[in-house]
């Protein structure tokens, strides 16, 4: 992978991020769920992976 490539990721991967984090502010809820540890690089990335077409498994409970 070229430098740009990883450039390139790494400047969207902070977009992403940037966005979750502001809508979280927005909401005001960012300080709440930072204080249990939410991880909005995590998120970012399977935002990511889901607009690049794959399936994300989503860790919550099932059925409800």
């Amino acid at each position: 992978m070229s430098d740009s490539a990883t450039a390139s990721e790494l400047a969207r991967l902070m977009k992403v991020t940037e966005a979750i984090v502001a809508e979280l502010e927005r909401q005001r809820v960012a300080d709440a769920v930072a204080d249990l540890g939410f991880d909005p690089m995590e998120m970012a990335r399977a935002v990511i992976r889901a607009a690049d077409g794959d399936v994300v498994p989503f860790p919550g409970p099932r059925g409800h």
